[in-house]
C-alpha cells in the first residue's frame, strides 16, 4: 500500500489454475515477485524469506563470497564456537554464495569472487598467494581481512599479510588492546575483550549504534598521511579507558595489565577497524557488445580490516551488533551498500546487556523485595481475618 513501485495481485489457485501453473505454483501461499521478466518464489511469509527473494529478483544474481582456507582460517562449515557457520547463513539470507577456497591450490583469485574473506589466519601466507591477492585487488577486487592478535610476544605473526596491508595505508599494531572502562561487565567479560561503542562516519558504520563486543582484539589504524593516495578511515574506536598493550607474553601468561607508556602502550581510543577504497589500477576491457547499464558499478578495489575474527564466530555473534557489523562490511565490500539499510532482522534471541548496578537491583528486587511484600501482603491479610 506505501509503495507506487509494487503492485500486489491476489490469485486463488483453485479457481485460476492456469495462472498458477503458469508461475509455476505447487503449494497454497507461495508468494510471487515478477521483476523485468524474472520470477522468484517464496513459499513463507517471513519477513527476512521475502526480503531476500525480492533482492534476488531485483538483481537478477547471486553474488559468490569465497572464504579462504589453507592457514587455519575459521570454517564456514562447523557449528561449533569458533566457526562461522552462522554468518554463513546470513550471507545466504542476503542472496550470497558461500563457497571455501584454497589459494594454493589457484594460479588467482577466481573471476567471480565478489567479496575474498580472510578470517582469522593462524599461519603467514606465501609468496605467491600474496602475488594472488595483489592482482586481484589491482583488478578491482575486495578483500575482508579479520586478522587476530599474536600469541605471545616475538612469535611468528603474519609479515606477508601485514606487508601487503602497509601497501594500502592500514597498519596492523603488534599488541593486544585491553580495555578496562568497566564496559566489559555489561557481557560479563573481563578487561581483554573490548567493547565498543564509537564508530566514525563511513557507509559501514551508517546510523549504526550498537554495542559490539571483540574477544582479543589488535588494534587496526590508518597509517598518517597514507600511501601512494590511498587514505583509509577508521570504523571502530574503543573508550578512552583502554590501550594497546605491547607486553603480550606477559598478559597471556598472569593476565595482568598495567599500561607502561615507555614500553610503547598506545592509549585509547584505540582503533580496531579501517577500510579503505581506491580506484582499480588494471581494469579488464569491457567484453564485446557489452552495454553500461550491464555494470553500473565503477572497477574499484575495498579493504576492510578488523583486528579480531572471533567477533563474528557463533559463540559470539549473538552480542547486538556484532552480525549487523560484519554483513555491512561484506554488503559494502560487494558495492551493495542499499542492503545496509534494509536487510531484515532475524527472529533469533538476542542477550540482554545489563551493568552491574542493573544486575544488582534485579537480584534484590527478585529475591528479597517481591518476596518479602508477598510475604508482608499474607501477614496483613491473616491479621485482618484473625
Amino acid at each position: 500500500y506505501a509503495s507506487k513501485q509494487v503492485a500486489t495481485e491476489y490469485i486463488d489457485p483453485v479457481k485460476q489454475p492456469s495462472r498458477a501453473n503458469q508461475y509455476q505454483v505447487q503449494q497454497l501461499g507461495t508468494v510471487v515477485f515478477e521483476y523485468d521478466g524474472r520470477t522468484e518464489r517464496v513459499t513463507s511469509d517471513g519477513e527476512q524469506e521475502l526480503t531476500n527473494g525480492l533482492i534476488k529478483v531485483v538483481q537478477g544474481k547471486q553474488l559468490k563470497v569465497y572464504f579462504v582456507q589453507g592457514h587455519g582460517e575459521k570454517s564456514t562449515e562447523g557449528s561449533d564456537r569458533d566457526s562461522y557457520g552462522t554468518i554463513a547463513k546470513s550471507l545466504g539470507s542476503e542472496n550470497y554464495t558461500v563457497e571455501s577456497l584454497v589459494l594454493a591450490q589457484q594460479k588467482d583469485v577466481p573471476a567471480d569472487a565478489s567479496v575474498l574473506v580472510i578470517a582469522g589466519p593462524k599461519t603467514d601466507f606465501f609468496a605467491p598467494e600474496v602475488d594472488m591477492l595483489k592482482r586481484y585487488l589491482a583488478k578491482g577486487g575486495k578483500v575482508f581481512l579479520l586478522i587476530d592478535p599474536p600469541d605471545k610476544a616475538g612469535g611468528s605473526d603474519l609479515t606477508s599479510l601485514t606487508a601487503l596491508l602497509k601497501d594500502w595505508a592500514i597498519e596492523v599494531g603488534n599488541n593486544v588492546v585491553v580495555d578496562v572502562s568497566g564496559m566489559g561487565q555489561l557481557l560479563g567479560t573481563g578487561p581483554e575483550v573490548p567493547v565498543a561503542a564509537k564508530y566514525q562516519p563511513h557507509a559501514i558504520t551508517d546510523r549504526f549504534n550498537l554495542l559490539t563486543a571483540y574477544r582479543l582484539a589488535r588494534s587496526v589504524a590508518p597509517m598518517q598521511g597514507g600511501a601512494s593516495g590511498k587514505f583509509p578511515q577508521t570504523l571502530v574506536e574503543t573508550s578512552p579507558n583502554s590501550w594497546a598493550e605491547t607486553d603480550v607474553k606477559t598478559l597471556n601468561t598472569s593476565g595482568q595489565v598495567q599500561r607502561e607508556v615507555d614500553k610503547g602502550d598506545k592509549a585509547g581510543p584505540v582503533s580496531l577497524a579501517a577500510a579503505v577504497s581506491s580506484p582499480a589500477t588494471d581494469v579488464p576491457a569491457p567484453a564485446a557488445g557489452a552495454k553500461p547499464e550491464d555494470n553500473p558499478n565503477k572497477p574499484e578495489t575495498r579493504i576492510v580490516v578488523f583486528g579480531d575474527s572471533d567477533f563474528a564466530s557463533n559463540a559470539w555473534l549473538g552480542i547486538q551488533g556484532n552480525r549487523d557489523l560484519f554483513m555491512n562490511s561484506v554488503n559494502w565490500l560487494a558495492q551493495q551498500e542499499n542492503l545496509i539499510a534494509i536487510r531484515p532482522r532475524d527472529p533469533d534471541g538476542r542477550r540482554i546487556t545489563l551493568t552491574a548496578d542493573q544486575q544488582e537491583r534485579i537480584f534484590w528486587l527478585t529475591v528479597f523485595i517481591i518476596p518479602g511484600l508477598i510475604l508482608v501482603g499474607g501477614v496483613h491479610t491473616w491479621w485482618r481475618r484473625r
